[in-house]
């Protein structure tokens, strides 16, 4: 109770979230109305009944408990409007239907939109707004957020591809609002008009600043860098880049948060300075307040975001009221305010590694007597190493959880990093403004010059291979992590020798639990991976692996590969990759490929592709035995005629086949009796020993 004394937004913090998880597995609507009745009689009980002054203030600390009913009641419901509806897509899809895009990306050959769907076009049916990820072959660089388009349904459910330890995107976008997505062609998709809202202005307005941006004489990588921390995209940043970041263990500069929150808001501070001399504090602070939270909307309102403009909310109200405020209410006043408007974003990493590295931050330098050097040089040094060094304690596990790596870097790194990073944001603020002017002053070297020296920072350090390493985290390892973490802050701070052995207990309890995983986790075995545009076989074998790419000659990018199924090849400890190409034979320990044909786990594998498959002889045996035949997009035959060829005992169908051909194919191999599987259908194809 003395905590909630202290922190009374946690009154109604916890039990918000509460009522949030409780939807994610209770979704019947009886639990919030049991919840809210309950919490109104036992407000009417507390109040009622006659006491004794001594009883009543004993009691006192009671009333937390229909607050606390009330509050679960809430966290449900803002769970379950803020859920995407469902549809019935028997009756929707087919029909003409107009949508507003709110943000669209261009690729190279296709672009991805999010739309709201507003009505059907023939019946005027109502859609309840539902959100939909539409994906089109083709681009129209015309189109823009904003925008009214017409188009024919076709929703599908969004799912998961189904790979082992792959990232759950279905829930991603459940929480982001989207339970469906439609991929079509770009000539069935009309524009008739134009909806602008203050979200779609904003998005066009910071794809304005872009372009901008983007035909600057500035350097490519200090564009994308600009774009990144000044407007909250790094959509331009490449994945090679992105990787040596994330491996350095400095991702966090890449994408907004409270650090720039900070420089925007002292930049803006000292921007308006003139109204000081008008004896104008107050309306400074206001102003300030009105233009940071336009460049949140500006910027997209991420989480992370939110939290450091409320937390300036509240710090700025404190001013004008004459009132200090609470650092860590403020945070869960932030978290509040969120969570309330967008429940779903608890379930969101950058929400959750925001979040829990503020409060760590506020807790030690709260708690703990810090002594700093003299020298101020020295003590802002010092100050920055130790910052550095609390975050990335805080930070770590989650970041391993997510992107499964961890670093040993990431405090020196920061070191580096950090003292500039601040100045590339004011430079690089001064030159968006000046661009908007129509004239890019001579600012643009020093910028370029930091890029170069951040950019090669990271690269040289992300160079050292023993500073860093791919990793499996568990969430059991993560609640246990956190709890030791507590545990030893609290023996820090009481010097109580019981929280230090309760740590100790937790510490041996991850250690045997990390121990069941690795016994548990196979040595050996293959996966036939769900991809769109492949059919990858991965094989492995006690750290070592084989990858086989049947459909593919030479163009298969391997570094998306790893970086795609980074989890599963940190969970199975797979060292080294070696991709066969179609014209070698290749062998690791209990696994040979000869393409088309591959020996794996004890399987006997052919593929159909393209190429020498079709014209194999078989000789004098007659038919040749298979386990099983992997049939690609590329095969433009009938299975028929495969096993014309080939005795197989089971049809494998790869997940990059079109989704039209897959109902053809499996009917077939109805009609034929032949067991078959279908990885699109079903998910990766494993086979463990």
């Amino acid at each position: 109770m003395s905590i909630l004394s202290r922190l009374p937004v946690l009154r109604l913090l916890i039990p918000l979230v509460i009522g949030i998880l409780l939807y994610r597995y209770i979704s019947c609507l009886c639990l919030p109305i049991v919840m809210v009745v309950m919490a109104v009689v036992a407000a009417i009980v507390l109040v009622l009944v006659k006491m004794s002054p001594a009883v009543a203030l004993k009691l006192r600390a009671f009333h937390i408990i229909p607050l606390s009913m009330f509050m679960v009641a809430v966290g449900w419901f803002a769970a379950y409007v803020a859920a995407p509806p469902e549809l019935d897509l028997k009756a929707v899809n087919g029909k003409a239907v107009l949508a507003r895009i709110e943000s669209i990306d261009f690729h190279e050959k296709s672009m991805q939109m999010q739309v709201k769907l507003l009505k059907h076009v023939d019946d005027k049916l109502q859609l309840n707004g539902t959100r939909v990820l539409l994906s089109t072959k083709g681009c129209d660089y015309e189109l823009a957020p904003g925008d009214l388009i017409a188009f024919s349904l076709n929703l599908s459910p969004v799912r998961n591809l189904g790979n082992p330890d792959e990232m759950d995107y279905a829930s991603y976008l459940y929480h982001n609002g989207i339970r469906y997505r439609q991929h079509t062609k770009l000539e069935y998709v009309v524009k008739t008009g134009s909806s602008p809202t203050i979200r779609t202005r904003a998005e066009n307005l910071r794809q304005t600043l872009e372009h901008k941006i983007l035909n600057s004489p500035l350097a490519s990588e200090t564009q994308t860098m600009l774009i990144a921390v000044l407007l909250g995209n790094d959509n331009f940043i490449s994945h090679e880049a992105r990787e040596h970041f994330s491996v350095v263990g400095v991702a966090h500069v890449l994408a907004l948060s409270g650090l720039h929150i900070a420089i925007i808001t002292m930049l803006i501070w000292f921007l308006l300075f003139p109204l000081d001399y008008l004896r104008a504090k107050k309306l400074r602070l206001v102003l300030t307040l009105l233009l940071l939270i336009g460049y949140d909307v500006l910027t997209g309102m991420s989480p992370s975001v939110v939290r450091a403009t409320v937390m300036m909310a509240f710090m700025f109200m404190g001013i004008l009221i004459y009132r200090k405020s609470s650092p860590l209410n403020s945070v869960a006043a932030a978290a509040l305010v969120i969570l309330i408007f967008s429940p779903g974003s608890l379930y969101s990493v950058g929400f959750q590694l925001s979040f829990i590295t503020v409060a760590t931050l506020i807790i030690f330098y709260q708690n703990f007597e810090i002594k700093y050097p003299t020298n101020r040089l020295l003590k802002y040094l010092y100050s920055l190493f130790l910052t550095s060094l609390v975050a990335m304690l805080s930070s770590t596990i989650l970041t391993a959880y997510y992107f499964n790596t961890f670093s040993l870097m990431t405090v020196l790194a920061n070191f580096v990093i950090l003292p500039v990073f601040p100045i590339f944001m004011t430079v690089g603020a001064v030159v968006l403004l000046l661009m908007m002017g129509g004239s890019v002053h001579w600012l643009n070297g020093l910028l370029d010059w930091m890029t170069k020296f951040i950019n090669g920072s990271v690269e040289w350090f992300s160079s050292w291979t023993f500073g860093h390493s791919n990793v499996y985290v568990t969430w059991v390892a993560v609640v246990i992590y956190y709890a030791i973490l507590v545990l030893l802050m609290l023996w820090l701070y009481r010097r109580n020798v019981r929280w230090l052995m309760a740590a100790g207990v937790l510490l041996a309890i991850g250690l045997a639990h990390s121990i069941v995983v690795d016994v548990r986790t196979p040595k050996q075995g293959m996966v036939i991976f769900n991809s769109y545009n492949s059919t990858p076989v991965l094989y492995y074998n006690h750290g070592k692996a084989m990858l086989w790419v049947p459909d593919v000659e030479n163009d298969f990018d391997v570094g998306a590969f790893k970086r795609q199924h980074k989890a599963f090849l940190a969970h199975y400890q797979i060292d080294s990759v070696e991709v066969v190409p179609n014209s070698a034979v290749k062998s690791i320990e209990g696994g040979i490929v000869k393409h088309p044909f591959a020996q794996l786990c004890g399987k006997s594998i052919v593929a159909v592709a393209k190429g020498r498959w079709k014209n194999y002889e078989s000789g004098d045996s007659g038919e040749v035995k298979f386990d099983a035949l992997l049939v690609t997009k590329q095969y433009h035959s009938s299975i028929a005629k495969a096993i014309e060829l080939y005795d197989v005992k089971t049809i494998i169908l790869s997940g990059d086949i079109y989704d039209d051909n897959v109902p053809a194919l499996e009917k077939e191999c109805q009609q034929l009796m032949m067991p078959y599987y279908s990885i699109k259908s079903s998910g990766a194809y494993i086979i463990n020993e």
